[in-house]
């Protein structure tokens, strides 16, 4: 049997608060499907304190409390501010394995669970691009027999010799100390995420296609992550969940399950430091990259309740990951010989701004001429 180890939260996430001092972290043995680490990850200390309450629910002994406590947890927060790869470097640090659904409103109960599967198919997983016509239509033809024929069978039992195949929360369930982490919640349809009441209860799971009941396995927690909090809000300050499409309003009673996390971006100063540990920016230009995206997010829609208070209303932003990824275009354009600030521009427009309006792009380059000056050259 694997042995579990325990270390110090210092020795794990790299935060040495005294109020961690008498906190153990169990490390598992890692699998094929526990996350890789990201060297420089920056964990902050309430998001981890929260992490730390949500994993011990699983691990506390029976009869500690005399209630249930719940395992579930939502983070959320407003676009590319970490909330994912949080719950991933979790998993990393811990060697947890991580089940990851993308939700959207197309997303159906059998994706989640599982569902029947052909043993011999009828069509081809893709089609050649080079198909003429006929060759596609005949494609398309044999696409919806297969799909009759699994409803068929769904509904009568009757039908092609056909396999059950488990879906994430299955493959979750049967997977000792697993986190199901199920992205983008709030776009699920109400009805499907009340279908998951059950398991966010820790209730035995009973697979009607098949008879089966699964209990879940020892250890097994559930994260979810959304831009919203379930209730058409986005950001800490109420900002505008019109910007992202698709978001549903969830039902309370699923809610309810829930441990939360409001995430948000990193300060100034962590993202500086996560510009050079991570895209090895020097310390000027980290320190103008860093504060570009703070000053931009004041005008955030989907951040702020009143954008406009702060000058031009945006709605885009400089997220963690735009900026990351504007530092490593930066990094190249000048190793192809443009010089650093065109290069800062150029790299800023292909990451970002490209997308906005005249206007938009027009206020951000002002605030980084502001910012930056002929200080780096």
């Amino acid at each position: 049997m694997d042995t579990i180890i325990k270390k110090t939260v210092e020795e794990v996430f790299g935060i040495t608060d005294g109020q961690f001092q008498r906190a153990v972290v169990r490390i598992f043995p890692s699998t094929p499907a526990t996350p890789k680490a990201i060297n420089g990850f920056k964990f902050t200390t309430d998001s981890l304190r929260r992490l730390m309450i949500w994993s011990a629910s699983a691990s506390i002994p029976e009869g500690h409390f005399d209630a249930v406590m719940k395992r579930n947890l939502m983070i959320f927060g407003p676009t590319g501010c970490g909330k994912t790869q949080l719950l991933k470097e979790f998993c990393a640090r811990t060697g947890r394995p991580l089940f990851r659904y993308q939700c959207s409103e197309d997303s159906e109960v059998s994706q989640l669970f599982g569902t029947w599967k052909l043993c011999k198919p009828i069509a081809k997983e893709e089609v050649d691009p080079e198909a003429g016509l006929l060759e596609k239509g005949a494609q398309g033809i044999a696409k919806a027999i297969e799909r009759l024929a699994v409803t068929v069978k769904r509904m009568t039992g009757v039908g092609p010799e056909m396999t059950f195949v488990d879906g994430p929360v299955l493959r979750w369930a049967r997977t000792p100390n697993a986190i199901l982490l199920l992205d983008e919640w709030d776009q699920l349809s109400p009805t499907v995420a009340m279908s998951l009441n059950g398991i966010l209860d820790g209730d035995v799971i009973e697979v009607p296609e098949t008879g089966e009941r699964i209990a879940i396995s020892k250890g097994c927690l559930i994260a979810a992550t959304g831009n919203t909090n379930g209730r058409n809000s986005a950001g800490g300050n109420g900002g505008s969940a019109a910007l992202y499409k698709g978001v549903k309003r969830q039902n309370i009673a699923s809610l309810d399950r829930f441990f939360v996390i409001n995430a948000t971006y990193l300060s100034e100063a962590e993202e500086k430091e996560l510009l050079e540990k991570q895209v090895k920016i020097p310390s000027a230009a980290a320190t103008a990259m860093a504060s570009l995206a703070a000053k931009i997010r004041t005008q955030f829609m989907g951040l702020n309740e009143d954008a406009g208070a702060n000058g031009e209303p945006l709605e885009f932003t400089i997220t963690t990951r735009n900026l990351l990824n504007w530092g490593m275009a930066w990094q190249l354009l000048t190793v192809t010989g443009m010089d650093p600030q065109s290069a800062f521009k150029e790299s800023l427009n292909m990451t970002l701004l490209d997308f906005g309006t005249a206007a938009e792009r027009k206020a951000v380059l002002d605030a980084w001429d502001t910012i930056i000056g002929d200080k780096i050259s």
